[in-house]
């Protein structure tokens, strides 16, 4: 692309800045439609991050079990008492 028709898009947009927010819907609409997009975003950016969570967490609870101290690890064996 030559630096002509770079400069002349560039100022095309800066000119005409609604034909830049080409995203209708980002920018347009009432509240009640913004405000759900926002919560999906928010939804779909925690959903990766409360899976990886769940996954460390179980890892974490079978690591410990297998370690024998998890809730369901046996007690451990009582220790005789010394004679006198």
């Amino acid at each position: 692309m030559s630096r002509f028709a770079l400069l002349f898009a560039l100022a095309l947009f800066a000119v005409l800045p609604d034909a830049a927010s080409a995203c209708s819907v980002c920018y347009g609409g009432d509240e009640e439609s913004r405000k759900a997009f926002l919560f999906t975003t928010v939804l779909l950016s925690l959903l990766p991050i409360g899976m990886i969570g769940a996954l460390a967490w179980i890892v974490w609870r079978s690591a410990k079990a297998a370690d024998g101290e998890g809730p369901g690890a046996p007690e451990p064996a009582a220790r005789p008492l010394p004679h006198p």
